[in-house]
């Protein structure tokens, strides 16, 4: 084979492996993003109060608006928005997204359901302060100290100490929170649910 015919095969071999790559990633994809969310388990918004939250939580960020801000009716401004108008607008753009191939990214960002926006049954969760000197993160610690500490999280041991140490499940808890409902986290979703309520 010649140097310039195994140039050319060498280049196709390139070619072909980033296409295979762009296809395994999706560019490709025959499903679109609603099927692929089902499939993995993710919760859509669905309620007008679910968009009316999701819309005054993210109007603060630039792509956000950039993005809800092509579905809103002639003339209006979205920006001081108290979610009424902004709610209808991030639905379009929610049903724009679930109908698509290729955004499932920002659905995954704007348009599904995260830990912290479904209750925990009979229970609430733990406001960010904690309450008064951080008393509930400091009894939730010393309840699911042993549980946290059989699961393997992060700075928590047998030795961890309630009163000093309670920032330790305020931070996991107000990270994890923030995860979409999802397969993949189903047994995190138990476990915030569990340790990050009262």
């Amino acid at each position: 084979m010649s140097k310039v015919a195994l140039g050319l095969a060498g280049a196709g071999g390139v070619a072909g492996t980033g296409a295979f790559a762009a296809y395994q990633g999706g560019l490709f994809s025959t499903s679109t993003v609603r099927e692929t969310l089902t499939k993995e388990g993710y919760e859509l918004v669905n309620t007008d109060e679910q968009f009316k939250s999701f819309f005054t939580e993210f109007k603060s960020d630039g792509e956000f608006m950039k993005e809800v801000n092509k579905h809103k009716q002639a003339g209006e401004t979205l920006e001081g928005d108290d979610g009424t108008k902004g709610k209808l607008a991030l639905k379009a753009l929610c049903s724009s997204y679930l109908d698509s191939k290729d955004k499932l990214g920002n659905a995954i960002k704007w348009c599904v359901l995260r830990i912290k926006d479904k209750k925990p049954d009979g229970k609430n969760w733990i406001t960010d302060d904690g309450g008064s000197d951080g008393a509930d993160w400091k009894s939730a610690l010393t309840k699911s100290k042993a549980a946290m500490v059989s699961h393997g999280i992060e700075g928590i041991s047998l030795d961890t100490q309630s009163d000093q140490d309670y920032s330790k499940i305020k931070d996991w808890c107000l990270k994890n929170k923030k995860l979409p409902i999802n397969t993949k986290n189903k047994t995190t979703q138990r476990n915030v649910s569990s340790w990050c309520s009262k």
